[in-house]
């Protein structure tokens, strides 16, 4: 398998549990589907932000690896913003 990446130069990630990961990054992708009633993913525009946290939680980062990637701010920043949202 032939991995090309869009940044040259960065190196792949080679993760054992790869199946899960393609799972999890398919079933966020069939959310965001869901979410853009129809409309093409290209056209839709959303919070980088949420979207990194969105696959950080798929990918079962505990909440340290969470703030590691998202980095201090923006994961202070979410936090506060699902603090104050009520419950789905």
């Amino acid at each position: 398998m032939s991995v090309q990446l869009v940044i040259p130069g960065m190196p792949a990630f080679v993760n054992p549990e790869r199946m899960s990961v393609l799972e999890n990054l398919s079933a966020l992708r069939q959310e965001w589907e869901s979410a853009a009633e129809g409309d093409s993913l290209l056209d839709v525009t959303a919070s980088v932000g949420l979207m990194l946290f969105d696959i950080a939680t798929k990918l079962g980062l505990t909440p340290d690896e969470r703030s590691f990637v998202l980095g201090v701010q923006l994961n202070n920043e979410i936090t506060t913003v699902l603090v104050s949202e009520p419950a789905q």
